[in-house]
């Protein structure tokens, strides 16, 4: 029974993907920028954290270091910016509107003046709305802005300055300028130095015209107070503005992320699938990914397996097989070709110019078995052999087959006739039955196995030269009228009826099964070519060999390294066993960019750039982030990410409950602890450092202007207490939090959750505003140095804080704001002390609270009238105080305000995290991908040989010293198979079975050094020592040597365990040893082959050939080197061909005591 590998050949399969692959152009690597990412991390580990990822390093401008990707942000972020601008506008117009019904029901002093300042602004506004939706305003948005700054902070200030005794207090001035900054800060759209130059220069000269008009305010304590207030209000509008940009570029950069790994994974994808297929079929793709995510999710696979494999008994009969999946394909075609006069050609030859023969060679064979309508299965040294009809069917598989050969044989002749050589091919083809699959689950490959193969395999052994050698099965296939036909030599049949028999073994006292079968031949036949001049020269246009600068293109090479050693391969036996490959590789790019994991540059202008430039870091970086605008310009769907995130509109929660789940936890998960102040640690951490200032300041307004009265001194203690713990918290998980999770990790779980987050961040939102509240006492309602006033602006000054914490949700905070705003108005309305008599020295006496006697008749009976005439207020708490209606108004609309910005700005925090979630998920996809078309291709070439094939020169061919080899067959296998039992798949089942308990040996880290090179049909070919920077990190210089040696001892174990689960099943195994020179080479342009070649490969295999029943056999040469730890008895001389007689020993065993590193 013979074997073959399967790939659905062509190289056009890679070229189709990897031709707009260039080394040299400039290609987007998510990677790369990670990189750069963690080097700024590093360097600003210890220092300010940076603001986010590839920023300018400006606190005080956040932009991006590249011109293009800040140009490009603002673009996009331009939208999200209009709408935002565009609902503030909203808002003031709502609120014009209802100061302009306020202004109208009262009807007091200056109101018509007010009540046609207020419409006259909503005109204005309304206008400002409409030109917003121009082409004009992109163009003038920031003068847009500055006008409408200028505009409201220029009214407050004039009503201020010539209407200071009318019926709008201070407090509402106070509370409109306080909005009218935090607009600015926020929602208008300005640079920083714009927002601070016109909001300090309003808050000063606010503060001027109301001093100037009102002499209370003239007060020191009162000056500071107000002063401090304002610094108050611009210190969260900076912090606000600040993390808004940054907020902006970081989604700006995760979406850009997103996109470009959304990019990266259909490339990713592309390029797996491209690999994949030229290794196998997709449908046997799928069933072995399939396999290994089983193996991944189900260790107890893994644990049988151990369990069969460990010493102890094993109970006869109990095994448990693994997944397996082997498919009955019938009417195939099976071509072997085999080079004739391949000795004698690469006896004058060096290695590097041998390679690139075979190269040029079978780089037309592939290109013959694309357009051939074949399948290539692989390469043994210089036997090139595919199928036709598998894995997919096709009624013309003989046909294909034929013009297979006859193309073979054409493009040798013209490779003869331009490299002055004399080879020719013979070659082979058969129709049957095979079975396809993979056997094994470590460098594997789909291949094909039956009698029929065999069969094919005869043909090809049993040919003449120049002519294609077929059976009797194939010709009943063909057109007989196409071709030259002529009758050949009868081959014996090895497809003969097997019969079940059962002997007995005394020496053991077992049964044991063995088969007996009938001998027969079959007839052949040979095909010279086709009938007549007009049918060869059509098929020759369906044969690329007949184009020869595609042959050219394709089968050129490069030299490589190496000397590989003259094989004779008279016999197919004789090449089965030693399989002896060239060491050739690909030199069209493909192993490259395979390899090396190269990737294309998805838009076309990016590939016509200049590739010199390239080279240049800056201009790389400038070529990567032109790709990443390109990208996210490519799709629509990618520019309403930027203002149309997934969420619900009421709830603000992502629509996706999977993603809402992971938002309230994402917290709790940023184990990464990114040194950007766009993290959500580094975000925490800055929030409590402000809230910290916030209840710092409105603490020391409260010590100068209110009394020191006992609750407001516990309260000051505890919220002290809490902000420093916050702090200690929010500082310690930047710091710390590894060592604070692994100390504790259900309190650091309880303390990161989404509920206790929500509940601290409440809580700590609302200490300045507690803080005010516990001051109010009697001695304020009493107007007490007009205390009561500067209690609401302290209280207007807290609220704004609930816009701080943009992690906790909006609706929490603008709850628990409202609740704050209602307890004022509550105040207002309820009569916290007995007045039995006006207040005395008052001093709102003939000033800016003044109102005439016919303002309200429901405040004559607190009203008295002084010497002066001047009219006195009821204190403002008294429950009937004329502002009241005006504060309820100023707190209900400054609630607007504080619930509009809490939404914003959630929404801004929930779409940078969407962004950078989906660009994390995309690069895990695109990881997992390249995790397992990694997995694959580790699976074909070594991880340490495909490190070195990243570099400019694709090609691998190296010469390795003292390698160790060894060739395990079970011999009698061929006896057990029979395909009259579903066509001998279960046969198979158990190889697989046998071949998997080899490879599970190499996970043991005392075979580190061994490496399995192939399967063939049931021989098991390993080496050691090929791996350089492992065998060097071993103490002895032999001891890859003697680990593979253990390893062979170990596989006779694995035989006997094998033998004991099964009934009636009684492998030989016989295993051949040899050491000495080799050559490693990877070879293939369609599929990347690994291999090792050498006269140490070929005693290797004549010393299993010619072994002895379940020994281990080993020439002198071996047994110097080995005898130092095992012990060896000598077995006498073989016949080598090309060696002559040789001495050979077979191992006893393991030496006592035997140990080495």
């Amino acid at each position: 029974m013979a074997s073959n590998g399967n790939t659905k050949g062509g190289d056009n399969l890679y070229l189709s993907t990897m031709d707009t692959i260039d080394p040299k152009t400039v290609c987007v690597d998510l990677e790369m920028e990670e990189n750069e990412l963690n080097e700024s991390d590093k360097q600003a580990c210890g220092k300010w954290p940076i603001l986010f990822e590839r920023a300018s390093g400006s606190w005080w401008n956040p932009k991006f270091d590249s011109p293009i990707l800040e140009r490009e942000q603002w673009e996009k972020s331009f939208p999200q910016t209009c709408r935002r601008f565009r609902a503030i506008l909203c808002i003031i117009l709502g609120s014009c509107l209802a100061w302009s019904v306020f202004f109208g029901i009262r009807q007091d002093a200056y109101w018509l003046e007010f009540l046609i300042a207020s419409l006259l602004l909503l005109f204005l506004i309304a206008l400002i709305l409409v030109f917003t939706f121009t082409n004009f305003y992109r163009r003038f948005y920031l003068l847009t802005s500055i006008v409408l700054s200028v505009l409201l902070c220029g009214g407050i200030n004039v009503a201020q300055f010539l209407y200071s005794n009318s019926l709008v207090s201070t407090v509402g001035t106070f509370t409109a300028s306080i909005e009218i900054l935090f607009m600015m800060y926020t929602v208008i759209p300005m640079p920083l130095f714009l927002s601070i130059g016109l909001g300090v220069t309003h808050s000063i000269i606010y503060e001027v015209l109301v001093a100037v008009r009102n002499d209370y305010m003239q007060q020191p304590i009162f000056i500071i107070g107000k002063t401090f207030l304002h610094l108050c209000v611009h210190v969260m509008g900076i912090h606000i503005f600040l993390m808004s940009q940054v907020g902006q570029r970081s989604t700006f950069w995760k979406i850009g992320q997103s996109v470009l790994a959304q990019r990266e994974l259909k490339n990713e994808k592309r390029l797996k699938e491209k690999m994949i297929h030229s290794l196998m079929p997709p449908s046997v793709a799928q069933e072995v990914m399939a396999s290994r995510q089983d193996k991944e999710q189900n260790p107890d696979e893994e644990s049988r397996s151990k369990k069969r494999n460990s010493k102890s008994k094993n109970v006869k009969g109990e095994i448990i097989f693994r997944p397996f999946n082997m498919n009955t394909m019938d009417n195939v075609s099976i071509l072997f070709a085999d080079i004739v006069g391949f000795t004698k050609m690469s006896s004058n030859k060096t290695a590097a110019h041998l390679v690139g023969l075979l190269n040029d060679l079978f780089g037309r064979f592939d290109t013959l078995c694309t357009n051939s309508g074949c399948e290539k299965i692989s390469t043994l040294g210089d036997c090139y052999y595919c199928v036709s009809g598998c894995p997919q069917p096709k009624e013309d598989h003989a046909t294909c087959c034929i013009n297979m050969g006859l193309g073979m044989i054409t493009a040798i002749k013209e490779f003869d006739k331009e490299n002055n050589e004399s080879v020719n091919m013979r070659v082979g083809v058969h129709t049957g039955t095979v079975l396809c699959g993979i056997v094994g689950r470590q460098r594997f490959k789909f291949d094909v196995w039956s009698n029929d193969v065999t069969l094919a395999n005869t043909m090809e052994s049993s040919g003449l030269p120049g002519k294609v050698h077929i059976s009797e099965a194939s010709l009943s296939f063909l057109n007989k009228e196409d071709y030259d036909v002529e009758e050949g030599p009868d081959v014996q049949d090895n497809r003969t009826y097997k019969v079940l028999i059962e002997e007995y073994d005394t020496s053991k006292s077992t049964y044991a099964v063995r088969h007996t079968e009938e001998q027969k031949v079959i007839k052949t036949y040979f095909i010279n070519g086709y009938k007549n001049q007009m049918a060869d020269e059509d098929s020759k246009e369906n044969d690329p060999s007949s184009s020869n600068q595609q042959e050219e293109d394709h089968g050129s090479t490069e030299h490589a390294e190496g000397n590989p050693e003259d094989v004779d391969k008279t016999t197919k036996k004789h090449r089965l066993s030693n399989h002896y490959e060239s060491k050739a590789s690909d030199a069209n790019g493909i192993t490259q960019n395979l390899l090396g994991r190269k990737r294309s540059a998805s838009d076309v202008s990016l590939e016509q750039d200049n590739e010199e430039d390239t080279r240049d870091s800056e201009h790389g970086k400038y070529m990567n982030d032109k790709q990443i605008i390109n990208l996210i310009n490519e799709d629509r769907t990618n520019q309403e990410f930027f203002y149309r995130p997934p969420i619900n509109i009421l709830t603000l929660a992502f629509t996706n409950a999977e993603m809402e789940t992971d938002y309230r936890d994402h917290y709790l998960e940023d184990t990464k602890n990114q040194n950007t102040v766009s993290s959500p640690r580094y975000q925490a951490l800055l929030e409590i450092i402000i809230s910290f200032v916030v209840f710092c300041i409105t603490s020391v307004c409260c010590f100068l202007i209110f009394e020191r009265q006992l609750p407001w001194i516990l309260v000051f203690i505890i919220s002290l207490i809490l902000e420093v713990l916050c702090m200690i918290q929010a500082f310690t998980d930047v710091k710390y939090r590894e060592r604070k999770v692994d100390s504790c990790p259900s309190c650091s779980h309880l303390m990161s959750g989404w509920y206790f987050r929500n509940l601290m961040g409440a809580m700590v939102t609302s200490i300045p505003v507690v803080a005010v509240y516990s001051n109010l006492s009697c001695e304020i309602a009493m107007n007490k140095l007009s205390q009561d006033y500067f209690f609401c602006y302290c209280i207007v000054m807290a609220l704004l804080h609930y816009c701080n914490f943009t992690m906790i949700s909006s609706w929490i905070k603008s709850i628990v704001a409202s609740l704050a705003g209602v307890v004022i108005l509550v105040l207002l309305y309820v009569q916290l002390c007995m007045f039995e008599t006006a207040p005395e020295n008052n001093p709102l006496t003939n000033g800016s609270f003044g109102y005439s006697n016919t303002t309200d008749i429901t405040i004559t009976k607190f009203v008295t009238v002084m010497d002066t005439g001047a009219t006195i207020l009821p204190p403002l708490f008294s429950g009937d105080h004329p502002l009241k209606f005006e504060i309820i108004l100023d707190i209900v609309l400054l609630l607007v305000l504080i619930f509009f910005l809490n939404r914003e700005f959630e929404i801004s925090y929930r779409l940078s995290y969407h962004g950078d979630k989906q660009a994390s998920a995309n690069k895990q996809q695109m990881q997992l991908n390249k995790e397992q078309a990694d997995w694959l291709l580790h699976n074909i070439i070594p991880k340490h040989v495909s490190e070195q094939l990243k570099g400019e020169n694709c090609q691998y061919s190296k010469n390795h010293k003292d390698v160790g080899v060894i060739f395990a067959a079970i011999v009698n296998f061929n006896e057990f198979y029979d395909e009259s039992y579903e066509g001998g798949r279960e046969y198979l089942r158990v190889l697989n079975e046998l071949v998997s308990d080899y490879e599970d040996l190499l996970n043991q880290h005392r075979f580190k050094d061994v490496e399995k090179i192939k399967t063939i049909t049931s021989t098991f070919m390993a080496a050691s020592g090929l791996n350089t920077q492992s065998r060097m990190a071993n103490k002895h210089p032999s001891a890859h040597l003697f680990a593979l040696m253990e390893f062979s001892i170990e596989m006779q174990e694995v035989v006997k365990r094998f033998n004991e689960s099964l009934f009636n099943f009684d492998f030989i195994l016989n295993i051949g040893y040899n050491h000495g020179e080799v050559t490693a080479g990877v070879i293939g342009t369609t599929k990347l082959l690994y291999d090792i070649w050498g006269d140490t490969v070929n005693i290797s295999s004549r010393m299993y050939s010619t072994g002895v029943k379940d020994r281990i056999q080993v020439p002198e040469a071996s047994l110097q080197l080995l005898e130092e730890m095992f012990e060896f008895e000598y077995r006498g001389t073989i016949q080598v061909k090309g060696k002559g007689d040789m001495k050979t020993y077979l191992l006893k065993g393991k030496k006592e005591g035997a140990y080495w590193e």
